[in-house]
């Protein structure tokens, strides 16, 4: 038995990928010196506006799916149909083809524990294929469970959203002349300097 309630583990798993994605932005601002561009994380921005269900024509977002039922206090997004879909329906029939979906994205043609899938490791078909491909039984109990949640939240996740964003990367150029005339010496990086000379050569 599992002694945690559903939305507990929904809001773990939530943090955990809220978290992770944070953490690859953070990356990112670090690429961005190296590459000398500016810019900065930040969040702030509903993310029901960003997505596109504001619910408001004026402010379309990125266009993303949503559906409302008045089990949900908001929209859910579930996915950009075609470039970024969630492994729920509507995307899916049901939770079971969800699944289904989402392993052959793991293990099959191109996916990261497929051994046939290009990578840096000098074993790359050993390194690749080291992960255990799921059962039958696994992938069975996780559809039935998946499909439970579903029926009963008309939505998966059932307690919080299908698709989610917090955490922005912004990138842009430096206007070096506005730092020379209002900032003293080191207020941007050589590589900010450099930057047209080195990546914008013609």
């Amino acid at each position: 038995k599992n002694p945690y309630p559903l939305t507990y583990v929904e809001q773990l798993s939530l943090a955990e990928v809220t978290a992770e994605l944070s953490t690859a932005c953070y990356a990112g601002a670090l690429m961005l010196q190296a590459m000398g561009l500016g810019g900065w994380m930040f969040d702030g921005i509903t993310p029901l506006s960003v997505l596109g269900a504001s619910g408001d024509p004026e402010m379309p977002g990125l266009g993303f799916r949503y559906d409302t039922d008045e089990r949900w206090p908001l929209p859910n997004v579930t996915g950009l149909p075609g470039v970024f879909e969630g492994f729920c329906p509507p995307h899916y029939q049901n939770m079971r083809a969800a699944v289904e979906a989402f392993v052959k994205r793991k293990f099959g043609a191109g996916g990261p524990f497929n051994p046939n899938t290009p990578g840096p490791y000098r074993e790359n078909a050993r390194v690749r294929g080291a992960g255990k491909v799921h059962s039958e039984e696994f992938k069975e109990c996780v559809a039935t469970m998946a499909q439970y949640v579903f029926d009963q939240f008309g939505k998966f996740p059932g307690t919080v959203p299908s698709i989610f964003i917090l955490t922005y990367l912004q990138a842009h150029h430096l206007d070096l002349e506005f730092y020379d005339k209002h900032f003293t010496a080191g207020a941007y990086l050589e590589t900010h300097a450099r930057h047209q000379e080195l990546w914008h050569r013609m």
